[in-house]
């Protein structure tokens, strides 16, 4: 496989060079085109003052010519413009590659605030694992991408994510090109959701008088016409466009009724057309027709958009301009009612599959997870995802989903909340179909619950303290009810209340949370907690991250060894910030 930054950077020039010769081509044929029209308005002009018969041969030969040329020219502008923007995708990738991934959608709007681990664990906002790894192009790609990140699949489902995101981290330049199509794309969740409420209708302009007219009423134009400049008195000539005033009549708000749901999905069908087009190539049994079938669509809508223009009543009342394509509107959905749902799903799921396709071909070190249905959960080199690189520290981790409780302790800013964070947001990782931050993961499927960030709410009147009970509240119930493995993830337990009932609570909900069969890991500062490990049959098991003292300065490994912390940097960090600590007092507290 290529190496991603070498990959990106050859392209960046080369796109980039390439957009900068072909905008050089473009301009000068700007200047022949200008040239070219004036001299074939003069050579027409000409021609049709020698005769009418020079004039009309020259016509039908000079002007589709000219025609012909004005799109090979537009044809190299466009040609310029996808060679900008892959120059821009691959400098985008490349400050992604550089842990730079800001200018990515953050995906916040996607965030629920009681979501079991989103809020918690990052995987929405800024700097979040959806920012980190959002490829997408169009909306419902977009909220596919986050379904896979928030809604936990099945072992089956997540296997087939993997296969299929496996074979496209292959084929990079087609990720690219892909987005680049979907570049300029502005739709939005609505218009798709209005789209499939219409294709669901019943037909609206398919009776037998729409039939009729569609044929009758041009050719009575043609006979009111006739019989007005011909015929006296001239006044019963407009009788014959009565037909087609009755008709508008009748079905004109039905029209603006039909155009109401299609006119703002007209540029996104156009859109999604080009993209369809691009994964038929590819997946081929899905979608097959549906790019030919959407871009008919979207051109029949953009005939609606006509009802706008002030002389469209000259259309509707010599052909029933409106009549005519709501007719043809209703024998596409006809057609492909089954169809347009199905073709936007499969959309969706390719540009979600692109985001983790260009995941895996971005961190090659990564690996694909186990799973399994073993209650197990093994991890080894297991980093944080929005950590870069150079700067990550792995743990290994190896515990019993079944009744088990890692109960990590350790100083202030010794890494435990991170430590809480990266097992959290790999297994979400896992179960979504990616891969992981790992050597290596086995995981059963774990519903991930976590309780880290809690705070009050006052339009609830509500403070930190008892939001954190709620939660608790909640995992225990989620705990409970059969399903998924509940896998908790718990930072400083009970932490608004004073150390006697925080800890006489702590102990009494490790406890409840073991005989209901949760797993999880609780980081604390309660070093008193570690005296579980010690009692008959526990299945506590205790950990610690260690900060060292060097030269009167903290240094962290964050590292997790086994047993219980020893280390205390709270007092230190203290006096650093100008308190004053009385060194008997420091005594008294460590014994």
């Amino acid at each position: 496989m290529n190496d991603p930054r070498i990959y990106y950077t050859s392209l960046a020039e080369e796109r980039r060079a390439r957009a900068t010769f072909l905008q050089r081509k473009y301009d000068r044929l700007a200047i022949v085109r200008l040239v070219v029209f004036f001299g074939l308005v003069a050579g027409l002009i000409l021609a049709w003052s020698h005769s009418s018969l020079v004039g009309l041969i020259s016509s039908l030969i000079l002007v589709p010519l000219a025609a012909y040329g004005v799109r090979l020219h537009l044809a190299v502008g466009g040609r310029a413009t996808e060679a900008r923007v892959q120059a821009l995708l691959a400098e985008g990738e490349l400050r992604a590659l550089a842990h730079d991934f800001g200018h990515y959608p953050d995906g916040a709007a996607f965030s629920q605030a009681g979501h079991p681990y989103a809020v918690d664990l990052d995987i929405f906002g800024p700097f979040s694992l959806y920012q980190f790894l959002n490829r997408t192009v169009t909306a419902v790609g977009a909220q596919r991408l986050a379904d896979h990140l928030s809604e936990p699949a099945e072992h089956g489902e997540s296997a087939r994510r993997r296969i299929a995101g496996k074979a496209l981290a292959e084929h990079p330049d087609w990720c690219l090109e892909f987005r680049t199509l979907g570049d300029d794309l502005q739709d939005d969740p609505a218009y798709a959701r209005r789209l499939l409420q219409w294709v669901d209708r019943a037909p609206r302009a398919s009776g037998t008088d729409v039939r009729i007219m569609r044929w009758l009423a041009p050719l009575l134009t043609l006979t009111g016409l006739w019989f007005c400049f011909t015929q006296s008195p001239w006044q019963l000539g407009l009788l014959f466009f009565v037909p087609a005033f009755v008709m508008l009549r009748r079905y004109s708000e039905i029209a603006s009724e039909e155009h109401a749901y299609t006119a703002a999905a007209g540029k996104m069908l156009g859109g999604y057309a080009r993209l369809l087009d691009r994964v038929e190539h590819r997946y081929p049994g899905p979608v097959s027709g549906a790019s030919r079938a959407t871009g008919r669509l979207a051109y029949l809508v953009s005939q609606l958009d006509v009802r706008y223009n002030p002389f469209v009543f000259l259309l509707e009342i010599s052909g029933l301009w409106s009549l005519q394509w709501l007719y043809q509107l209703d024998r596409w959905r006809d057609r492909h009612r089954g169809d347009l749902e199905r073709w936007i799903d499969e959309l969706a799921d390719v540009d979600a599959r692109v985001s983790w396709a260009t995941l895996r071909f971005n961190r090659p070190t990564w690996t694909e997870p186990e799973l399994t249905d073993a209650p197990v959960l093994e991890g080894r080199g297991m980093g944080h995802p929005l950590l870069a690189p150079d700067g990550r520290v792995t743990n290994d981790i190896s515990i019993h989903t079944d009744g088990h409780i890692h109960l990590v302790t350790g100083s202030n800013m010794a890494g435990k909340s991170t430590w809480l964070r990266t097992v959290g947001i790999n297994v979400v990782l896992a179960r979504a179909g990616g891969p992981v931050c790992a050597l290596h993961l086995r995981t059963a499927a774990l519903q991930i619950w976590t309780s880290m960030r809690t705070q009050d709410d006052l339009s609830e009147s509500t403070s930190s303290f008892y939001a954190e009970l709620k939660r608790l509240k909640a995992i225990i119930e989620a705990v409970s009810t059969p399903g998924d493995a509940v896998f908790f993830l718990l930072d400083e337990i009970l932490k608004g209340t004073n150390s006697r009932d925080r800890h006489t609570g702590s102990r009494a909900l490790i406890r409840q949370l073991i005989r209901e069969k949760g797993a999880g890991i609780i980081a604390t500062h309660d070093l008193e907690l570690a005296d579980l490990e010690r009692e008959a049959g526990s299945r506590v098991e205790n950990y610690a991250m260690e900060v060292q003292t060097q030269a009167g300065e903290l240094v962290f490994d964050y590292k997790l060894h086994r047993g219980v912390s020893r280390s205390f940097n709270a007092t230190a960090l203290m006096a650093r910030m100008g308190i004053k600590i009385d060194p008997q007092d420091i005594k008294l507290t460590h014994d």
